[in-house]
């Protein structure tokens, strides 16, 4: 059976737009391929026509696929209405089913290739930042395939921006091993670390760039963030999170819910 690509796309955009949950696009009858599912989420980015600002990267926490029934990482697109500072609290009427996640920011100064080694690749970085990614199901309980969750943009929601970095040598080197403690108000909830995203941001960095297609190569003054060093955790309105990031990052980042 042939999927009908843009029927699909319109559908995954407007719940997008409305907040809405639909029926997961696979079924037992109709599985969804990874090529449909990247060109599902690629029409939905031309129907939606937000500027681009970045990209995300998601499951890259191996730890957590067996949560969420996928086996692989997936990426989606940052968009300019959706990046937002600590200092502006997030709507989370615009988003179905939010959770946050910390994460390890990558700011690029050069556009990186996929003949780069590791090295090459960090030469690319000019800051890195502490970042919440609040990622949303439009399918019910979080339940879906990993293709289902390409097409839907990567569950991306939005993504609240720490301060930036100066990516030293130093710094790059140290991304791996820097500690993270997540907080819901003044409770412990989680702790992580930079390796647990495919042995840290580089490496996703990496991982990246052999994902893309040509034509959607990463350019100079893209942002990447690299994937949650914790489980994906529940949020309401109302309540204030926090992360501390240690090691060479040493910062914490804050985030506040309506």
């Amino acid at each position: 059976m042939t999927r009908d690509i843009e029927a699909s796309a319109k559908t995954i955009a407007d719940a997008l737009t409305s907040a809405q949950q639909i029926s997961k696009l696979s079924s037992e009858a109709e599985q969804l391929t990874l090529d449909e599912a990247y060109s599902i989420a690629s029409r939905v980015r031309e129907l939606q026509g937000k500027k681009r600002v970045g990209r995300k990267v998601g499951f890259t926490n191996r730890t957590i696929w067996p949560v969420y029934g996928v086996d692989q990482p997936i990426w989606g697109q940052v968009y300019a209405d959706g990046l937002f500072s600590t200092d502006q609290p997030v709507n989370l009427a615009r988003y179905s089913e939010p959770r946050i996640e910390p994460e390890i920011v990558v700011g690029l100064k050069h556009a990186p290739t996929a003949e780069m080694n590791n090295e090459q690749l960090a030469g690319c970085v000019e800051w890195v930042a502490p970042g919440f990614e609040i990622v949303q199901s439009i399918y019910p309980d979080w339940k879906f395939s990993v293709e289902d969750s390409i097409a839907a943009q990567g569950l991306h929601g939005c993504l609240v921006l720490g301060d930036k970095i100066a990516a030293t040598q130093d710094v790059l080197t140290g991304l791996a091993e820097v500690p993270i403690a997540l907080f819901k108000g003044g409770e412990a909830i989680e702790s992580g670390k930079g390796e647990n995203a495919l042995g840290g941001p580089i490496e996703v960095l990496a991982h990246l760039v052999s994902l893309l297609s040509e034509a959607d190569q990463l350019q100079g003054g893209e942002l990447v963030t690299t994937g949650t060093l914790t489980d994906a955790w529940p949020v309401s309105p109302g309540e204030e999170w926090s992360a501390g990031f240690g090691g060479v990052m040493d910062t914490e980042l804050s985030v506040r819910f309506t």
